[in-house]
C-alpha cells in the first residue's frame, strides 16, 4: 500500500518532534548531569584530600627524630591511600618536585602547565577538571604543619564524569526515537484510514449514492467530523429528494391548467372554422382564469424557491402583530361574511417583535386564507394570542374534522392536501408560512383541537412599557 501524502505529513512531523524533544532532553540531560556529578566529585575530592592530609600530618608528628619523607608509615600511607583512591599520590616540594609518590614513573608533565587562576578554590585546597583532557581530577593542598611546612599533597583521581556515559545516553535516544518511529505507523494509519473513509464517502455521494454514511468509530475530533458529514449528507439528502419531488409536483400542478387552456383553444379553434361564436366568451374567460391560476402558481414556486435557498433577506423592523392581525381580518371581512363565519379574537398589543412586516403578513395571510377556505358555513375561527417573557404564541383555529397524524405532520410540506378536502389550491401557502416564521427564529405547527383545527405560532418578542 502506498501510503498517502496526509500518511506521510504526520509521520513526518511526528519525526520532527521527536528529534528536537530528544535534542532538549540530551542537553539539559548533560548540562545539569555534568553539573551535578561536578558537584559531587568536588566535594568527595575535598573529603578525601583533607582526610589523607590530616593522616599524613597525624603521622609526621609521630616521629621527631626522622625527617618525614624519610619516615616509611608515610610512604606507606601514600602508597595504600593510592591504591584505595585508585589515584595518583605524590608529595612534592616548592620547585615542583617529587619527594614521595604513590607510583612508578616520571610525573605528569601537563601538572606545571596548569592555570591556578581556572581551579576551584576551596580553603587551602585546589581542584583542576579535565586534567590531560582524560576527565581526570587534580587536586593539591599545601602542608601547614611545622614537619611538612613548604611541602604540597598532590592527587590525581582517575575517576570523573566519563565521555562514554554521554554516548550512551545519546545511543539511548535514537533508539527511543526509532521505535517511537515505527510506533507512530499504526497512529498515524488509525488517522488516515478515518479520513479515507470520509473521502469515499464524499465521492460516492457526489456519484449520486445518497444513502451513503460514515460509520463513526470514536467520540473524538474526527468522530466529531464524521457526525457532521452524515448531518450534511443526510440533509442533503432531503434536500435532494425534496427538489425532485417538488418538481414532479411542479409538473403535475402545471399540467393541469395547461390542458384545459389547451382543450379551449382546441374548441375554440373548431368552432372559428365552423363560424360558431356561440360559447366563445365563456372560452376565453377560462382561458383567463387558467392563466391566472398559472401566474399565481408559478409565484408561489418562486417565492417558495427563494425561502429554500435564502435568497431573500428579511428587513427587520418593530412589528405589533396584534395590528397586522387585524388588518388581515379587515381583508377577509366579505369573505368570512358570505361563508357566514363567525369569529373570536383575543389580541394582545403590548408584545411588539423584530420581523419584516411584508414576510410575515404574507405568512399570516396564508393561515388566515387556509383556515377560511376549509372552514365550513356557518364555521367558526378563534384567534387567540398569549405572551411570555421572551416569546409571543399565536393560535389560530378553524372549524374543521380532526386530521389523521400522518396529515399533522405533513401539512406544512409543499403540494400537500389532505385526503379529506377538496377545497382547491396550490398546497404551497402553509408550507411558505412555515419557512417565513422559521426564517425569524419561530416555530409553527399543527394539532386536532375540540374546536377544530388549530395551528399555533410561536416568535421571539420584546416586551414594550406601556
Amino acid at each position: 500500500m502506498i501510503p498517502g501524502k496526509l500518511y506521510i505529513k504526520i509521520f513526518l512531523s511526528f519525526v520532527a518532534i521527536t528529534i528536537v524533544t530528544e535534542i532538549f532532553i540530551y542537553y539539559l540531560f548533560t548540562h545539569s548531569e555534568r553539573r551535578l556529578i561536578g558537584y559531587r566529585m568536588e566535594h568527595n575530592t575535598m573529603v578525601k584530600v583533607g582526610m589523607l592530609k590530616d593522616l599524613i600530618d597525624e603521622k609526621a608528628g609521630w616521629v621527631k627524630d626522622t625527617a618525614p619523607l624519610e619516615n616509611e608509615g608515610i610512604k606507606g600511607l601514600i602508597s595504600k591511600m593510592g591504591r584505595i583512591y585508585e589515584a595518583e599520590v605524590w608529595i612534592s616540594n616548592s620547585s615542583g618536585n617529587s619527594l614521595a609518590k604513590s607510583f612508578t614513573g616520571e610525573l605528569p608533565a601537563e601538572v606545571s602547565l596548569l592555570n591556578s587562576k581556572k581551579a576551584s578554590v576551596f580553603g587551602e585546597i585546589r581542584i583542576y577538571h579535565n586534567f590531560k583532557k582524560t576527565h581526570k581530577v587534580y587536586a593539591s593542598v599545601p602542608f601547614e604543619s611545622d614537619n611538612l611546612k613548604g611541602l604540597t599533597l598532590n592527587i590525581i583521581f582517575n575517576e570523573g564524569f566519563q565521555p562514554q556515559q554521554t554516548t550512551y545516553f545519546a545511543l539511548g535516544l535514537v533508539m527511543i526515537g526509532i521505535v517511537a518511529a515505527f510506533l507512530v505507523f499504526p497512529v498515524s494509519r488509525f488517522i488516515t484510514e478515518r479520513v479515507k473513509e470520509l473521502r469515499e464517502s464524499a465521492l460516492r455521494i457526489a456519484d449520486g449514492e445518497l444513502s451513503r454514511r460514515v460509520n463513526v468509530k470514536a467520540n473524538d475530533e474526527i468522530g466529531e467530523l464524521g457526525l457532521a458529514f452524515n448531518q450534511m449528507a443526510e440533509r442533503l439528502e432531503r434536500m435532494i429528494i425534496g427538489g425532485k419531488q417538488l418538481t414532479a409536483n411542479v409538473s403535475h400542478e402545471l399540467r393541469t391548467p395547461m390542458t384545459r387552456i389547451r382543450i379551449a383553444e382546441e374548441l375554440l379553434r373548431g368552432q372559428l372554422e365552423k363560424g360558431d361564436l356561440h360559447g366563445f366568451q365563456r372560452h376565453m374567460d377560462s382561458i383567463r382564469v387558467d392563466i391566472e391560476e398559472l401566474d399565481e402558481l408559478i409565484g408561489r414556486i418562486l417565492e417558495l424557491s427563494k425561502l429554500d435557498i435564502h435568497e431573500s433577506t428579511l428587513r427587520l423592523e418593530p412589528l405589533n402583530v396584534s395590528d397586522l392581525m387585524e388588518e388581515l381580518l379587515e381583508r377577509f371581512e366579505p369573505v368570512m361574511a358570505h361563508k357566514n363565519l363567525s369569529i373570536i379574537k383575543e389580541l394582545i398589543s403590548e408584545y411588539i417583535i423584530s420581523g419584516d412586516g411584508q414576510s410575515l403578513y404574507t405568512a399570516f395571510l396564508n393561515i388566515l386564507d387556509n383556515a377560511v377556505k376549509y372552514s365550513p358555513e356557518n364555521g367558526r375561527i378563534i384567534i387567540k394570542m398569549t405572551g411570555g417573557n421572551d416569546a409571543l404564541n399565536i393560535s389560530l383555529t378553524n372549524t374543521f374534522e380532526a386530521l389523521p397524524e400522518r396529515d399533522l405532520e405533513k401539512i406544512f410540506e409543499p403540494f400537500y392536501r389532505s385526503e379529506t378536502s377538496n377545497a382547491s389550491g396550490s398546497g404551497l401557502g402553509l408550507s411558505i408560512s412555515s419557512k417565513i416564521i422559521q426564517k425569524h427564529g419561530g416555530k409553527i405547527s399543527a394539532f386536532n383541537s375540540h374546536n377544530g383545527l388549530e395551528i399555533r405560532v410561536t416568535l421571539p418578542v420584546k416586551k414594550t412599557e406601556a
